[in-house]
């Protein structure tokens, strides 16, 4: 087998950072060294399955809450997953979308899910500053933009319910002065303004949260998949490719991979979540004068009141980022690595060459595909499963970064057995709703997927998005 060819710098060869192709965040953080592998058999009183946000969140807060000895284990590397692949947002967004939660849950629970990730947000703006975790934090705000007058109203509507929550940071934006924001841009139709967002690089993020769990004193494994879970007398044994681990309880941050998790254990939380697939794209830099064209120099994220596209960003060193879900969706027998969509990134440039025609000499320089965990009940997991052995993380739909920092300090207080306001959260410890076996669970989500991706295939027509690189596939 050929060696994966190295660049020289200094005289010496220099190789590709581990998973280098799998984001452009994990490709940018090179020089990346996991740790080793299980090797052996150990004991400890909390293991932590899954090294994104999640599972280093949790491991952090448990160990330095005094809980006991905590190891984590990583099938891949710390930043695989969505964690290393996401968008970098930390926004107050919670489950699905706020619409659909107020509409099956109702307005008290909808108000308490917005607190709750509203905490979430400046907590993780809180451990970032105060460990110095170097992952480019800023918080510019996020511009929610209708492009289209049709979408003026529907962009209303969402404003009001947004107000109805307890949502007091967002404003709206008329067409004059936002207009004035982007040097007169007249695609620009009207906005929701919440200042509140922040930006980072998830992969430096998870990257500083594994460096304050072993600080604190986790013992991190990468490499390390738990290939059977069971119960024993005590506690719980997982058994890894050349080693296992009997510990007294387990957290289960598998997120979109707990599909995969097997034996025993594995198979009583198969069902509870089901990947969805994101892809993402990031554009070569900018030059200054590019940006003072389009306007867009304060750096804030723009979201589209079109459904399954237009979720951009500027990055720190200057690119701009964004993410469509169009070609995204449900894999179909728990394949786990989505194809790159080169369709869906050049469809996603022709659009923001529509918004922004100062950009049309701009390229595309990385392009990949990632993965949400989707929910039944469209809302988050956070529950011990069968008895207070397993707690169970997963299905925040993409909407993960800030909350999961937050899950991290609930996991703790779980495991102490120790009621608190984090653990009174409604979703905390309610029964998950199973999604339906192969193949109906496919048939039902393929059927929903369709519907998505035919109301934003209207939504296009006659907007300024209309024709851009031929016509949408379904």
């Amino acid at each position: 087998m050929a060696k994966p060819s190295a660049l020289i710098e200094n005289g010496k060869p220099v190789f590709p950072p581990p998973h280098a192709a799998k984001s452009y965040w994990l490709h940018a953080d090179g020089g990346y060294v996991p740790n080793h592998d299980v090797d052996g058999d150990l004991t400890c009183d909390v293991l932590v399955i899954g090294g994104g946000i999640a599972g280093t969140s949790s491991a952090w807060h448990t160990v330095k809450d005094g809980v006991g000895k905590v190891v984590l284990i990583e099938a891949e590397i710390i930043g695989f997953g969505a964690s290393g692949r996401a968008a970098g947002w930390i926004m107050p967004q919670f489950g699905m979308d706020q619409l659909t939660i107020r509409a099956k849950y109702g307005a008290e629970r909808s108000q308490q899910a917005f607190a709750y990730c509203r905490r979430a947000v400046a907590y993780t703006r809180e451990i970032t500053e105060a460990h110095a975790i170097a992952s480019d934090y800023r918080e510019p705000g996020l511009m929610r933009v209708a492009f289209d007058d049709r979408w003026v109203y529907d962009l209303q509507e969402l404003y009001e319910h947004y107000r109805s929550i307890g949502m007091d940071q967002v404003s709206w934006v008329e067409s004059d002065e936002l207009r004035s924001k982007y040097n007169g841009n007249p695609h620009f139709k009207a906005a929701i303004s919440d200042p509140e967002l922040g930006l980072l690089n998830p992969c430096k993020q998870v990257r500083g949260l594994k460096r304050l769990a072993e600080e604190a004193g986790v013992d991190i494994y990468e490499n390390s998949p738990a290939v059977h879970l069971e119960r024993m007398a005590g506690g719980v044994r997982v058994i890894t490719p050349r080693g296992s681990i009997c510990a007294g309880k387990v957290v289960l941050a598998t997120n979109a991979f707990t599909h995969m998790l097997e034996g025993p254990l594995g198979r009583e939380v198969r069902q509870l979540q089901s990947p969805v697939f994101a892809r993402g794209a990031v554009t070569e830099r900018l030059s200054p004068a590019q940006w003072q064209s389009i306007g867009w120099e304060q750096g804030n994220a723009i979201e589209s009141s079109l459904d399954l596209f237009h979720y951009m960003a500027p990055t720190a060193d200057g690119r701009i980022q964004f993410y469509f879900i169009y070609y995204g969706g449900h894999p179909v027998r728990g394949e786990m690595e989505p194809a790159i969509s080169g369709k869906g990134a050049d469809v996603s440039l022709a659009h923001l060459k529509r918004i922004f025609p100062q950009l049309q000499d701009v390229r595309l320089e990385h392009n990949w595909g990632g993965h949400m965990s989707g929910t039944r009940d469209l809302v988050p997991h956070l529950t011990q499963i069968g008895d207070e052995r397993v707690i169970y993380i997963a299905g925040c739909w993409g909407h993960g970064l800030a909350i999961n920092h937050l899950h991290g300090q609930t996991v703790s207080h779980l495991l102490q057995g120790k009621r608190s306001e984090l653990t009174d959260f409604w979703i905390v410890n309610r029964k998950p709703r199973a999604w339906p076996k192969f193949p109906f669970d496919f048939l039902g989500k393929q059927a929903a997927w369709m519907n998505l991706k035919r109301r934003a295939r209207k939504q296009l027509r006659g907007s300024i998005f209309e024709g851009a690189e031929g016509e949408l596939v379904e």
